[in-house]
Parts: structure tokens; C-alpha cells; sequence
């Protein structure tokens, strides 16, 4: 693949580079910013990077819409087998249509890269706002798990577990509205990380069964989900270990901090639902995401209720004065 300078017209050999990267010309030395094309879809932006690959804002030329552009990296999807499965799992999350769950709209191979393409959510993630505000607000963490187990519930009657649950994959739609992103797509890898030198998934998060090898399933998306809100309401995940060894992170789980001691400001409720979420022992979790979301509700509710009474209580003898 080829493209030529601004300036001079001289080819420059595109091959093997990312898209949106400058390449100097080596005829008159100036830099020339890339634009690589997959398919009908031109990236414009870099949104993100991760595990599995590089999450570009593109335009999609045929329908004049930007949407986001995933593309992974070229050893997951550069063998028959791999490519199979990564189209499979890609199918049927994007047979998945929820208000709280990232849109799927297509997939393809172009460059060598397999791509999939997705509605632009553009208004930050979870990470974000953890970032910068440190703390989230108990109300916001309650109603945010509250719409993402919803998203999560209806990708598992379609038979998927996300299997990367974290801050960075709960995007906005706005304020209020959450989805849950990248569905599906961490299948494969996982396949590739079965010894304790390799963690496929964010530490922080990742649910300790996976740490060794055990069966995965639902509960190990609720755990990925309680440590990510522990980690926004607390402004600290429950795990907080820069290890890359996955024995000792799962040592390191069997033992997470206590939120309340953590953040003694956080309702009760809250607390013993987070504190569920992550248990060590899969059988302690949340079996099902109907259980989990009249716990998640009930804590809202409780919280919505002691804060209303807070604030009736703050000025008692407000109504006692007049000015005149």
C-alpha cells in the first residue's frame, strides 16, 4: 500500500502502519499524517487502544455517518480458525439490540485486519469520569450497574458473557444513559492466556476463577462489574496490585478491601451488594442478573430514601421564619 507526499509527490510506503500515523518523507523530510481506508470506512480519530486492538472514530463513506471502528490486531484474526470464531461471536452480539448494550452493525476483513464496526457512543466512559472526579456519586454508580447488569442480562439470553467488564467499556450516551461496549469480542483471546504468566483481561477487574482457569459464566461478569462499581464509588477497585502474575493476583482477590472501610460514607445497602458481587467464591455471587438487579434497586431505593430524609431534616425550623 502506497500513498505520496503533500508536498513533493514522493511515494511513501504505507505498508504496515496504523492508521492516522505520520510518516516523514524521506525525498524532503516532511511528515505526512496516513489515512488508510477498510472498506468504505475512513478512521478520523483515535478513541482508545486495549488488548485486543485500536477503537477509531471513521466515516463511513457509503452512508455518511461516523461510527466507531475496532481493529484488532493482526494475530487474532490472521488464522481460518480465529477469523471463524471472531465472526461468530461478532454475529451474535450484534444480534443483541438493548438500550444499554453498544450496537453492532458490521464486521470484515480488509489489510489483513478484521474489523467490526459500531454506534459511536461519544460522550466519555466510566473511566473518564473516575478520572475526573475521583469519587462518583452513590446514586450515579447505583443507577450506571443498574443499566449495564440490564445490558448484561440481555446479552446473556442471547448466550454471551462479556468477559471484560471495566470502567473503560461503560460508555455514555449522555449524563444519565450507560452502555456496556465491546461484547463478545474477548472470546478468543482468552484461549491464548493459559498459564499464571499471562492475564488476559484488566487486572483490577477480571473475575479470580479466570486468574485460574476455571469455568467462566455469568458470575464472572457480575464480579468484573462489582469491582468496577467498588472502584467508582470508592474512588479505589477492590484489588489495587500492580502484579502481572496472574497466581498472585488471585491470591490478592481472595482477600479484596472493605468498602466500607474504604468509603464509610457508602449506604449499607450498597455496601453488601458490591460486597456480593466480588466475593471470592463464584457460589457467594449473584446467580442471575434478576436477583442482582431487585438487589442493585432496593439499595437505590434505600439510599434515594435516606437522602430524602437527610435533607428534610437539614433546616427543621426554615418554615418558622419570615423576612419581611
Amino acid at each position: 500500500m502506497t500513498s505520496t507526499c503533500w508536498i513533493c509527490g514522493a511515494a511513501l510506503d504505507a505498508g504496515g502502519y496504523e492508521p492516522l500515523v505520520r510518516v516523514t518523507c524521506r525525498n524532503c523530510g516532511q511528515k505526512n499524517l496516513l489515512q488508510r481506508t477498510f472498506d468504505h470506512f475512513v478512521p478520523v480519530e483515535t478513541l482508545g487502544a486495549g488488548g485486543m486492538g485500536t477503537v477509531y472514530k471513521a466515516r463511513d463513506t457509503q452512508l455518511e455517518r461516523f461510527v466507531a471502528l475496532k481493529l484488532l490486531h493482526k494475530d487474532l484474526g490472521s488464522e481460518a480458525d480465529h477469523a471463524a470464531q471472531l465472526q461468530q461471536e461478532a454475529r451474535i452480539a450484534a444480534s443483541v439490540n438493548h438500550p444499554n448494550v453498544v450496537q453492532i452493525f458490521s464486521l470484515g476483513m480488509d489489510h489483513g485486519q478484521f474489523y467490526v464496526v459500531m454506534e459511536l457512543i461519544d460522550h466519555g466512559s466510566l473511566d473518564d469520569v473516575i478520572e475526573s472526579q475521583g469519587r462518583v456519586a452513590e446514586h450515579q454508580v447505583l443507577d450506571v450497574g443498574i443499566q449495564i447488569a440490564r445490558g448484561l442480562r440481555a446479552a446473556h439470553r442471547k448466550g454471551l458473557i462479556h468477559r471484560d467488564v471495566k470502567p473503560a467499556n461503560i460508555l455514555f450516551v449522555d449524563e444519565q444513559a450507560a452502555k456496556i461496549g465491546d461484547f463478545g469480542l474477548a472470546a478468543f483471546a482468552t484461549q491464548d492466556a493459559q498459564n499464571d504468566t499471562v492475564i488476559w483481561g484488566t487486572p483490577a477487574y477480571v473475575a479470580p476463577e479466570r486468574l485460574s482457569n476455571q469455568p467462566e459464566d455469568i458470575r464472572s461478569d457480575i464480579y468484573s462489574l462489582g469491582a468496577t462499581l467498588f472502584h467508582a464509588v470508592a474512588g479505589k477497585p477492590p484489588i489495587d496490585s500492580s502484579t502481572t502474575s496472574a497466581n498472585e493476583l488471585h491470591e490478592l482477590k481472595q482477600r479484596p478491601a472493605a468498602l466500607a472501610a474504604i468509603a464509610p460514607d457508602v449506604s449499607p445497602g450498597t455496601v453488601r451488594v458490591l460486597e456480593r458481587m466480588i466475593a471470592p467464591d463464584p457460589k457467594q455471587r449473584f446467580s442471575f442478573y434478576d436477583d442482582l438487579l431487585a438487589e442493585l434497586d432496593a439499595a437505590r431505593r434505600a439510599f434515594e430514601l435516606a437522602d430524602a430524609r437527610r435533607q428534610s431534616t437539614r433546616w427543621p425550623f426554615s418554615g418558622l421564619f419570615r423576612h419581611n
